[in-house]
């Protein structure tokens, strides 16, 4: 997953650059203004790939995380509240490709935060 790391405005903002990944783009971006956090996505991972759990759910008031043994699927919440042109697309990703990312951003937001 290709993504580029800029600083806007003294904030840390992450692009990924494959369009149909804009819904886990802003979730990535906006993370800080809901309950949860990007270690919290890490450990319902973590839970389902070493078989803790067959599936867990985590999100924000934009989007709902799902994740099952078979992997991850990201989707809008305002699914049939709002035209679908204005939804994000549900995006499917394996447990290590969202690992990965969550992983790297929270580790680039620290040390944005440290330094």
């Amino acid at each position: 997953m290709d993504y580029i790391i800029k600083k806007i405005n003294d904030n840390l903002v992450i692009f990924l650059t494959e369009p149909s990944l804009i819904g886990l783009q802003e979730l990535l971006n906006t993370i800080d203004t809901y309950k949860i956090t990007l270690e919290d996505i890490i450990e319902k991972i973590d839970l389902v790939r070493n078989g803790e759990s067959r599936a867990e759910q985590i999100g924000t008031e934009k989007a709902m995380i799902k994740i099952t043994l078979n992997g991850i699927e990201i989707y809008d919440m305002f699914v049939g509240l709002i035209e679908d042109e204005e939804l994000f697309p549900t995006i499917y990703l394996s447990h290590n490709e969202l690992h990965e990312i969550v992983q790297i951003w929270k580790c680039e937001k620290e040390q944005y935060l440290t330094t």
